[in-house]
């Protein structure tokens, strides 16, 4: 199908074509599947040169064969599962041959293109292979001249399929021990792995971990290592209906803790995320329900998905879902068990699925989050017939549980239940260029506004000294840390930018101009960007504008939440390497946010645009404005709506222009 469906008989011919290579090659095969509720191995059953392993259910506390083997194959339903396996990449032996294929990908997601390996064994490499299996399956396959870790091979079939920056996790650094742990920790190749009851494995002159999360099951020993803090957390099937409902199975939850959303896996925001949000979608609400212990989207009696047992929604899950207007949650009758119900939920607003439904029950409540549960239900489905409404209800949805289950989220929690200190938040310095002593105060303020990040700014004074009526007492009552730079008045302004770039200290970079208005999470959403996007530079279009000449807003067409080649000029946001490799703005007067953007996209860079919502362009006459487009280019086909007067959405939290 093309939405991105693992379709019944992928898995199947993909595996026949395994055995068929195996018979023919003869030798050893390590045949690992992983995100199927089903065996999709079962015709290996019974051949002794095949082992077949699920890396789902597999203990993790020592490699699945001493030995090498002749081939490794790992089989993933999509990219999502395919990433919890990067997470054990070092339980498979060496082989001479690995073969990674995925099931399903959905439409958008490009090909897995070769990625780069500095391992020093690449130079034995005979053959790297990318094929195209049906509509929506590949293969990426390695040959060697002699015995090459398969896991590094995993993790650079892996970074194939999701190209940019380095996709690593943050500290603290992890064990993890029990089976179905990766769910945990999701495409972290630098965790440790570990018996169930420990100890954790010492790497060279320095301890395994930091921190050591292990699942429990009926029968699990007591963890055994008494220089390493361990989370524990329930095991596959340890939290369904079925298990406490038998006879004595009410009190089997008694010592589980279920009071916060720590206890349900966290989403993997590199595969599950707001990309290729739909802002005009084509189908009406369907409904999240149950059946047969899994949890399933119905639109009109036709079924769109069906989730894993476990509740993990996948990147091809949310592609079938797009194109709906809306999910409402029917929290009846709930057989999966309280943390697979939270699990899906939770991925299905990380995506930005608009959710709606009754109110959350008290058992999924605490696991959702009390920010969490009441967007659920703060919007009812008739209101989600407004598409700007419906768009601004899944950026609320998107931010809480991207920041509250995401896997960067989950860890700063277990790391903080631990003891164990919390990252700082994200570090940004904001350029903030000037030739209008006038507009300082209010530049400032719109700075001030900004939530979830540390902020400085380097103000550049453009052709005006800091003496100038008001300036110093706007960098006065400026909360944060500001370094003020009288730059000539003949300066091109892309020097300007990168003279304030220079005297900047922040992580990453961003460019704020001194007319616009910026909603208070406008900094916070574009650090997130980069995050659940690997992208390089991340912004905003200008979405809405307001014509201060005839006092008007307007909403103008875009495709958000999704790759372009183009961002507003007053959203630029990326790392502060990006900006030096690239060697910053040209030193122009004009067009300099464009000839950056070229740059980064020339150098290999990837740009994404994100929401608009959090962004107004203020369009002054031309005179007075750097960009010299007429008025009547902004009340063409692309305005899809207008307000008379200053009109800030929701999201803007603004009454009026300041």
């Amino acid at each position: 199908m093309g939405d991105g469906t693992v379709s019944d008989g992928a898995a199947d011919r993909l595996v026949a074509s395994l055995l068929k290579d195996a018979s023919r090659d003869g030798g050893e095969l390590l045949l690992c599947h992983v995100g199927f509720d089903a065996d999709p191995c079962a015709r290996a059953a019974g051949r002794p040169e095949v082992t077949v392993v699920d890396l789902d259910t597999a203990e993790v506390g020592a490699p699945l064969t001493g030995a090498p083997v002749g081939r490794v194959a790992v089989l993933a339903r999509t990219l999502t599962d395919l990433r919890r396996a990067v997470t054990l990449h070092s339980l498979l032996p060496k082989a001479l041959r690995t073969t990674v294929l995925v099931a399903g990908t959905p439409q958008l997601r490009h090909a897995p293109l070769a990625a780069a390996s500095a391992h020093v064994n690449w130079r034995t490499v005979q053959d790297w292979r990318v094929t195209r299996l049906g509509e929506h399956s590949w293969s990426v396959e390695a040959r060697f001249s002699g015995h090459m870790q398969a896991g590094q091979v995993l993790l650079t079939a892996a970074r194939a399929f999701t190209p940019g920056r380095p996709d690593t996790m943050p500290q603290p650094v992890a064990a993890l021990a029990g089976s179905g742990v990766a769910h945990w920790r999701p495409a972290d190749p630098n965790a440790t792995l570990a018996d169930a009851a420990g100890p954790v494995p010492e790497r060279p002159a320095a301890p395994g971990c930091d921190l050591a999360l292990r699942t429990v099951g009926e029968g699990t020993g007591t963890w055994s290592d008494p220089d390493v803090p361990a989370a524990e957390r329930p095991g596959p099937g340890m939290t369904d209906w079925a298990r406490f409902g038998r006879p004595g199975g009410r009190g089997l939850g008694s010592d589980l803790d279920l009071s916060g959303p720590q206890a349900v896996p966290p989403v993997d925001e590199r595969s599950v995320n707001p990309v290729g949000f739909t802002a005009a979608p084509e189908l009406g609400i369907a409904r999240l329900t149950q059946e047969s212990g899994r949890w399933h989207v119905m639109l009109d009696g036709v079924g769109l998905a069906a989730f894993a047992a476990s509740g993990c929604v996948t990147d091809a899950d949310v592609a079938r879902l797009r194109a709906l207007r809306g999910i409402s949650v029917d929290w009846r009758p709930a057989h999966t068990g309280p943390v697979a119900a939270a699990r899906v939920v939770a991925g299905l607003a990380a995506a930005g699925i608009p959710l709606t439904g009754p109110d959350v029950p008290a058992w999924a409540a605490p696991l959702l989050g009390d920010r969490l549960a009441g967007l659920l239900g703060s919007t009812t489905a008739g209101e989600l017939d407004d598409d700007l409404h419906r768009q601004e209800h899944s950026v609320e949805l998107r931010r809480c549980a991207l920041r509250t289950h995401g896997s960067r989220a989950r860890w700063e929690q277990l790391a903080a239940a631990a003891g164990l200190p919390r990252p700082a938040p994200p570090a940004v310095s904001v350029l903030l260029a000037t030739r209008r002593p006038d507009m300082v105060g209010f530049a400032l303020s719109q700075v001030a506004r900004q939530r979830g990040v540390e902020v400085e700014v380097v103000l550049s004074l453009h052709g005006i000294p800091a003496s100038a009526p008001g300036v110093a007492e706007a960098v006065a009552a400026f909360p944060h840390p500001v370094t003020v730079y009288e730059a000539g008045a003949g300066l091109p302004f892309g020097t300007v930018l990168n003279e304030a770039a220079a005297r900047a200290s922040g992580a990453f970079l961003t460019k704020m101009d001194d007319d616009d208005w910026y909603g208070p999470d406008h900094l916070a959403d574009q650090h997130l960007a980069l995050l659940y996007t690997g992208a390089d530079l991340t912004g905003t279009p200008a979405e809405f504008i307001y014509l201060e000449q005839i006092d008007m807003t307007v909403q103008r067409h875009w495709n958000t939440e999704t790759w372009q080649n183009f961002v507003a000029g007053g959203t630029l946001f990326m790392p502060r390497n990006v900006f030096a490799d690239v060697g910053g703005f040209r030193p122009i007067g004009l067009t300099e946010d464009g000839q950056l953007l070229q740059a980064v996209q020339q150098a290999g860079g990837r740009i994404y645009q994100g929401h608009g919502l959090g962004y107004i362009l203020r369009r002054q006459p031309s005179s007075g404005h750097t960009w010299k487009a007429p008025i009547g280019n902004f009340l063409d086909h692309k305005t899809v709506r207008q307000w008379r007067g200053f009109h800030p959405g929701r999201l803007m939290e603004l009454d009026g222009p300041l």
